[in-house]
């Protein structure tokens, strides 16, 4: 993924990033393509940085997406983002905390989306926005858990991007819960590299998960056919 540049053109949208420290990255295009069956829905993604994941869902048919994020840049920066595409009308871009939202939420979701803060014991950065941003500080994987309870409904579903071990983490705490994995793609950059990131469905019903893998790039160093497949629909290069 590109660095340093303010913007990120994809097929259907323009993300301007001049404001928000978080920029455009593999692990939110990740998200916003595999998320499943978003059309039809009213979406809430939880941590929403520029808005791409959100605009990903728009494009993908989603009928409504309320976005919130902590930051104050990162809000106006998703609201502008939202103004220029084609889906302004569709997208609310909230600042609060996931923990005041949830608390505070008369919509019961039936999606749930979220590239949720993973960093956990790490030296923070001398950045205090992106420490806010990165950081597991300001949503703990447990008040994730105690904020989907509140917000999303008995047949709906929760989709998250996670570091492998906070993955697996949030897996044993939801289930506990009964809130159950459904779909497991382990997410690695090469066949015979480890996994670093697992992108996971959630749902009330108990179920056995579906598990495959995912490889952003194939053994020479191409991107691979599904990574291609799954994005295709975005980036401009496939």
């Amino acid at each position: 993924m590109p660095r340093g540049c303010d913007y990120f053109r994809f097929k259907q949208f323009v993300v301007h990033q001049q404001r928000d420290v978080m920029r455009v990255n593999t692990d939110g295009v990740l998200l916003g393509a595999w998320t499943p069956a978003p059309a039809g829905h009213r979406i809430l993604e939880v941590g929403t940085g520029t808005g791409v994941v959100a605009l990903q869902l728009l494009q993908r048919g989603a009928r409504q997406v309320d976005a919130i994020d902590i930051d104050q840049q990162a809000c106006e920066q998703a609201r502008e983002n939202a103004d220029l595409s084609p889906w302004a009308a569709q997208m609310q871009v909230v600042q609060n905390s996931f923990q005041e939202y949830a608390e505070q939420c008369e919509t019961m979701y039936d999606l749930v989306v979220s590239n949720p803060p993973y960093y956990v014991g790490a030296l923070p950065s001398p950045n205090e926005r992106r420490n806010v941003m990165r950081h597991a500080d300001t949503l703990p994987l447990e008040d994730l858990l105690a904020g989907l309870t509140l917000c999303l409904a008995p047949t709906g579903r929760f989709v998250a991007i996670f570091p492998i071990a906070e993955g697996s983490q949030f897996i044993a705490l939801a289930a506990k819960a009964g809130l159950y994995c459904r779909q497991q793609v382990q997410v690695a950059d090469q066949p015979m590299k480890r996994t670093k990131r697992l992108l996971c469905e959630f749902t009330y019903e108990k179920c056995t998960p579906q598990l495959s893998e995912l490889f952003i790039r194939d053994a020479n160093g191409e991107f691979s056919q599904e990574y291609r497949a799954l994005t295709e629909d975005f980036y401009l290069g496939f």
